[in-house]
């Protein structure tokens, strides 16, 4: 369960963005949209409960320093607040972002997601991962059948 709640978040996060995308002419968003964005947030937080439970026995300090530790073997550099950037980003999807279209708020997500579905997967998922970010880029991508434009001007 720990892997499978955090794949299928992943998946309705990218679903509600190509929903919340202006796919159709009239630029609505998709009535699904804000369901598949809040039970993708439910199940992230979900699968931070059991891997805090499953992982660390409920010792939040072993998970501060296991994902310290996960850090420093991928960047190099053992930083212990990584743990609570996670928190944030929970944070964010459920209470936040929902209505966030700038930048910032995708660049950060992006970057939780890469690091999340494809550096630190495991090497066999991290093809999923892949097509998971690609995915979210082409939802965040502007289109040109979306983009409003003046008739020209006499």
């Amino acid at each position: 369960m720990l892997f499978v709640t955090i794949w299928v978040a992943l998946a309705l996060f990218v679903l509600a963005e190509i929903g919340k995308g202006p796919r159709a002419t009239d630029g609505r968003v998709a009535r699904w949209a804000r369901a598949a964005w809040i039970a993708g947030a439910l199940l992230a937080i979900v699968h931070a409960g059991i891997a805090l439970a499953a992982r660390y026995g409920w010792d939040h300090e072993a998970a501060v320093r296991a994902t310290a530790e996960q850090s420093a073997e991928l960047y190099g550099f053992r930083w212990r607040g990584s743990i609570y950037v996670n928190y944030v980003f929970l944070a964010l999807w459920l209470l936040a972002a929902w209505s966030w279209r700038h930048w910032v708020w995708r660049l950060f997500v992006l970057t939780m997601i890469v690091n999340g579905a494809i550096v630190f997967a495991r090497p066999a998922a991290r093809p999923i991962g892949a097509a998971l970010v690609i995915a979210l880029v082409w939802a965040w991508w502007p289109h040109k059948s979306h983009m409003i434009t003046e008739p020209p001007r006499p």
